[in-house]
Formats: structure tokens, sequence, C-alpha cells
């Protein structure tokens, strides 16, 4: 599939799941004296790295530490990270389609039309059924976007902006990153003339039920309005960072406050 992919779309950027990548932790590593350990310090590698560096870095310490230099199939996932982990992904668009999504939005597209006994035939007809559906399900999300407007959960001009701009539900999933940004705690690092630098640290749950402190790098450019965290959510789905809404507010309310001492 990769070399018929280069081929025929050579123009795209394909990539791997991960998700099926580690499901096959357990068949590939099950039988390593330290299983457990390794699983978790290989998902810190994957999820929790902030640069291609250091991806890098905590890789070669991750094999050395656990002895797996020579294991085949680390070595092959190795050699085409730029497929499937996360941060050799970031600076590319994806339009929301996640590593780890499988075939959710294919099966919900076909959801109620094609049971598993459907003939060829049956599938062509009932494929025009579903495209037919799904045209009437966003034309009317289009008329209630025009008719209907979603209000603004804090008193911030940012969050107004996105709400004159999107479609309602592309600016509920802005909302949630508004909501979510209530976890973040920035901390100014440096200011070089219009440029600002934050670290943002932030407390998320692991899947055993644990918590751990998780830090973004955020820079603002004041004078050219922009912002860019390295968790890359913009890049990658056209949406604003929790991290950066928190920034961008505590600038919004630092400015406000300067002007008031200034007229003051």
């Amino acid at each position: 599939m990769k070399n018929a992919i280069d081929i025929v779309f050579p123009n795209t950027r394909h990539r791997y799941c991960l998700w099926h990548i580690m499901q096959k932790l357990p068949e590939k590593l099950g039988s390593h004296s330290e299983y457990n350990g390794l699983k978790t310090a290989i998902q810190n590698v994957v999820y929790d790295i902030q640069s291609c560096e250091e991806f890098e870095e905590k890789w070669e310490q991750l094999m050395h530490k656990y002895d797996l230099i020579d294991n085949a199939w680390l070595q092959g996932l190795y050699t085409e990270r730029s497929f499937w982990v996360p941060i050799f992904l970031k600076s590319v668009f994806w339009a929301g389609m996640s590593t780890t999504q499988r075939l959710e939005s294919m099966n919900a597209f076909f959801d109620g039309f094609v049971p598993s006994g459907t003939t060829l035939k049956e599938f062509v007809d009932q494929f025009d059924n579903a495209l037919r559906k799904k045209v009437e399900t966003e034309t009317t999300a289009d008329f209630q976007s025009c008719n209907q407007t979603i209000p603004c959960v804090f008193p911030f001009k940012i969050e107004r902006q996105f709400q004159l701009l999107y479609m309602n539900a592309k600016f509920k999933e802005v909302q949630a990153k508004v909501w979510g940004m209530l976890l973040c705690n920035p901390s100014l690092v440096n200011r070089v003339g219009s440029i600002s630098t934050y670290d943002v640290f932030e407390e998320i749950s692991t899947p055993d039920g644990q918590s751990k402190i998780m830090k973004y790098i955020v820079y603002l450019n004041e004078d050219k309005f922009e912002v860019k965290c390295t968790c890359a959510l913009f890049e990658m789905r056209g949406i604003i960072c929790r991290h950066a809404f928190k920034v961008c507010m505590l600038d919004e309310v630092l400015s406000f406050f300067a002007r008031k001492i200034c007229v003051g």
C-alpha cells in the first residue's frame, strides 16, 4: 500500500495507524522481563515528546535501557518513524483525522445503510442514500448556524471572534478548548520586543487513572497577531489549542489593565 500511494498520490502525506501499532506491543514485546515498564516508557516517548530531537534522544535511551537495540520490529518502526510518531506529523494539516481513529468515521457514514449481508448492487444504491443523508444533515447544520447563535462562555474578544467566523459545530470545538484552558497554568519565560514566550503547564489524566504534568511552549507575536504552540493543534486541526487560548486571554487581561493604568 505504501508503494502504491507513493505512485498514485505522490503529493499526499501518508501515515500509519498509531492505534494498531500500539496494539501490537503485547504481541511483539510481551515476553520482555520488564514489559510493564517498557510499555509505559514507549507510550511516554511516543505521546509526550515535544520535539523531534527529544524523540531521537529518548528513543535511544529506551533502546539501551531495555536492551532492545537488536529488536527487528522496533528497528523497522524507528526507520519509518515519520509515518507514525505524532511529533513528526504535527506540521501537516490533517483536517481532524487522527492516527488513532481507525475506521470510526467511515463506519458512522454507512451506519444504518449497509448491513453485513449487503450485495454489491445494494451497496451502490445504499451508498447514494448514505451520501444523500449526509448532504441533508450538512444542509440542516448550515441553516442552524445561520439562524442560531451559541453564546460565549467567557467575556473575551478572542472567543467572540470565533463565534462570528465559525459554524456552530466548529465553534463548539473551540469552546471545548476555551473550557480546557482552566486546567492550564502559563508562566512568562521571556519577552524580546513584541515576541513573548510562555511555558504552559497542564495536568492530564493517564490511561491507568494517574495524572501527570505536561509542559507546552507558546510563542505570542503581538505585532503580527500570531500565536504558536508546540502541541501544534492549530496546524493539524485548524483549532486554537487551550494553551494558546490561555496565553491570549492572559495577554488580553494584562493589556486591559495596562491601558487602565495609563489612563489613570
